[in-house]
């Protein structure tokens, strides 16, 4: 069976990236991450937080997305910098959840640096929130820094993970599908125009769909293999927090970015 590690908040230390990593395992989950009260307030705040269209409208964040700014460097860090007030302003006196992320990094690799990735100077963003609206739903796709992202810096790291708090979870739908298949780059050939890839390169791919995340669980995978994220049917929007980090080897040092 290929299915996620499911670790409770006590047993940070069990975290195995490595697994990840290898594709050994699709995902791993570390529940209740944060406290159903603080994942309440935080949402109720970006729900009245003014938010940004993607993908033609498709979908609501707030917060860039550096694969939307691939060769528009500029506007990135512009973006990135604007994002932060309005990250203060959700925040406030509230714990940014980047610190909680680093503190169980450390625990993990407590030989490695972890920081926000910076190139001459530029923050980028810390993170992303994705407001999933009712009948919305995110198609299969990858996300691979290293083909991408080519004009950062961080494009050069060895490895890449997905990490994403969910702060709040619809009452159906919004199920998460990871499979067992990384991307290449013969695989363009199936790549749709607007965003994402046809069905038709996974269809006879081991998977592993993902249907009981909770609010305040926080779910690291492998975003060089194809996710996808099912039709959100329930009246409430999916809320998730999410950024990447990059492994360097060499230099012991985690980055994280949006």
């Amino acid at each position: 069976m290929w299915e996620p590690l499911v670790i409770q908040k006590s047993n940070w230390k069990k975290i195995d990236c490595f697994s990840l990593i290898s594709a050994e395992i699709p995902a791993i989950i570390l529940k209740q991450f944060y406290e159903k009260d603080y994942c309440k307030s935080i949402t109720s705040r970006i729900l009245g937080t003014q938010s940004n269209n993607f993908q033609n409208g498709k979908l609501t964040h707030i917060g860039p997305f550096l694969m939307s700014y691939a060769t528009k460097k500029r506007d990135y860090f512009e973006q990135a910098k604007e994002a932060q007030s309005r990250f203060d302003i959700i925040f406030g006196d509230r714990q940014i959840p980047t610190t909680r992320i680093f503190k169980m990094l450390k625990m993990v690799f407590p030989e490695s640096e972890t920081s926000l990735a910076n190139e001459s100077g530029n923050d980028f963003s810390p993170f992303v929130i994705r407001i999933h609206e009712p009948g919305k739903s995110i198609q299969i796709h990858k996300d691979n820094v290293g083909y991408e992202g080519k004009e950062y810096s961080i494009s050069n790291i060895d490895n890449q993970l997905s990490c994403v708090l969910h702060l709040q979870e619809s009452e159906k739908g919004g199920d998460l599908i990871i499979y067992k298949r990384k991307w290449s780059r013969t695989d363009e050939k199936f790549r749709n125009i607007d965003f994402g890839y046809s069905s038709e390169l996974v269809d006879s791919e081991k998977s592993c769909k993902i249907s009981n995340i909770e609010q305040g669980d926080l779910v690291l995978i492998n975003p060089i293999q194809y996710h996808e994220v099912t039709k959100i049917q329930g009246p409430s929007p999916r809320v998730t927090l999410g950024m990447f980090l990059g492994f360097s080897n060499k230099m012991q040092k985690i980055f994280s970015w949006a």
